[in-house]
């Protein structure tokens, strides 16, 4: 790098330049403040890198087309990415004489200085109360429209849609494919200061579910009183139900009921409560297996599925494996206070061969783990080892262990195994012993029984911890 560059590099305010084409030909380090790599970048034409940006709105377009310079504009707009962005941006012509053969940006990220003002930034800032934390999160909230696939990108392209509107949404994907975070970014699209509710379904059994989400009056049992639902609550905004597919038959009726009429009637109560909610479900068992299976009613999925997302496992995209290793290095980096670069291709195809039966979630904490364990500024392939994480052994490599010795304790084998696979079960499910029960189809009090067997009940807080934000 010459000393010109070196100095450039130096700037906190971005720099990108364009040719009369709208490639980039160059941009600085400082671009990452708007979460975009300089590397990945350059070679790409700028409706590439923000899709969502018009030639009408674009400063490069105007620049180039009229050779008149803008100074201080603000620009709002949405990167390859998926992350909205806004800027205050001066925007110059370049000349070879009267000839333009291009145009070069200074900008600043204005997301980060409007603080209160900046709906996205106060709503993170609520949530989290030191600067990492609220660094991190936005990194993290944005890591399921991470990627070029088709699947992903058609869904980035119906967020707005789906947020001008009050219809209910089903969304289907597998554990850890971020469901959530779809959810999040179709209320952050949305114009209205209004709630996002969250509950997982799965988390509490369906007579405390009830009281959860319609409320209770007082006295209706034993140490009740006049308390809101999660759809009071959530009034005029969004109600997020995750794993739906995991309640009650009973309850799935109630839910219908309270989605026709738009009223909720609190458990022990006779009045009836209006209310103004938006139900996005998710479920991360396919709709047409819950169908077939009679694990939701017909009537319940016609309400909920006006509008369907449907998000791509990991599997389905590896592709996108090297811009999500880079996303999440960035974050750990930040956390960390590490200084990690980057990780060697040989690194990025070893971990491309990987099924990823845990999808991005599973991705996130191996890339935490080798964070914390690498030495170096680069990680390499020798410091992967992705069957001491959650890998179980297939069963090939088994029985090849099993030919290498000459005594086998068939029982010792049997548990051996049976540990190991309710370690992978509550990574999967983020240390939830009910999702885990239901994903291995065991009673829950017979896993229960086996976590307190194997003296697991330490892990399952660790991988709690390890899944908390």
């Amino acid at each position: 790098m010459n000393w010109e560059n070196k100095v450039i590099n130096s700037i906190n305010e971005g720099i990108m330049v364009v040719n009369a084409d709208l490639t980039f030909i160059f941009a600085n380090k400082a671009v990452r403040s708007i979460g975009i790599s300089h590397e990945i970048v350059v070679g790409r034409n700028v409706f590439d890198v923000f899709p969502n940006l018009s030639k009408k709105k674009s400063t490069f377009v105007q620049v180039i087309k009229t050779g008149e310079p803008l100074s201080n504009t603000l620009q709002t707009f949405v990167t390859y990415r998926g992350e909205l962005k806004t800027t205050i941006t001066s925007t110059y012509p370049i000349k070879d004489g009267e000839k333009i053969i291009g145009a070069y940006e200074i900008f600043q990220d204005y997301s980060a200085l409007q603080h209160v003002k900046d709906r996205l930034t106060q709503l993170q800032s609520e949530i989290y109360k030191n600067e990492k934390k609220i660094v991190a999160s936005k990194i993290d909230e944005t890591h399921a429209f991470i990627g070029e696939d088709e699947k992903i990108v058609n869904i980035k392209n119906q967020i707005d849609l789906f947020a001008k509107t009050q219809s209910p949404i089903l969304i289907y994907g597998e554990t850890g494919t971020g469901k959530e975070v779809i959810v999040q970014k179709i209320h952050e699209a949305s114009l209205a200061e209004n709630p996002l509710i969250t509950q997982n379904c799965a988390a509490i059994p369906d007579n405390l579910l009830e009281s959860y989400l319609f409320g209770t009056v007082k006295g209706s049992f034993t140490g009740a009183i006049d308390k809101e639902g999660l759809f009071e609550i959530a009034n005029n905004g969004i109600l997020f139900l995750d794993e739906i597919n995991s309640l009650s038959p009973d309850l799935q009726a109630k839910l219908l009921r309270v989605l026709q009429s738009q009223k909720v009637r609190r458990v022990g109560g006779v009045e009836e409560i209006p209310v103004n909610v938006r139900v996005i479900a998710a479920t991360n068992v396919h709709p047409k297996i819950l169908l077939e299976n009679n694990e939701m009613r017909q009537d319940l999925f016609y309400r909920l599925n006006v509008l369907y997302l449907e998000i791509p496992p990991l599997r389905e995209r590896k592709h996108d494996i090297p811009l999500l290793v880079e996303y999440f290095i960035s974050k750990y980096n930040i956390l960390m206070n590490r200084d990690v670069k980057k990780m060697t291709s040989e690194a990025l195809e070893y971990l491309t061969s990987y099924s990823w039966p845990g999808n991005i979630r599973e991705l996130r904490n191996v890339i935490e783990r080798f964070m914390n364990l690498v030495s170096s500024d680069v990680i390499e392939k020798k410091d992967i080892d992705l069957s001491n994480f959650i890998q179980v052994e297939s069963t090939e490599t088994l029985n090849e262990m099993d030919r290498e010795s000459e005594k086998i304790n068939f029982r010792e084998e049997i548990e051996s195994l049976e540990r190991k696979l309710i370690i992978n079960a509550l990574y999967l499910s983020g240390g939830n012993i009910s999702q885990a029960s239901r994903n291995m189809d065991l009673p829950q009090q017979t896993l229960s029984n086996k976590i307190k067997k194997y003296g697991l009940e330490q892990k399952v807080h660790e991988i709690k911890l390890l899944n908390y934000e």
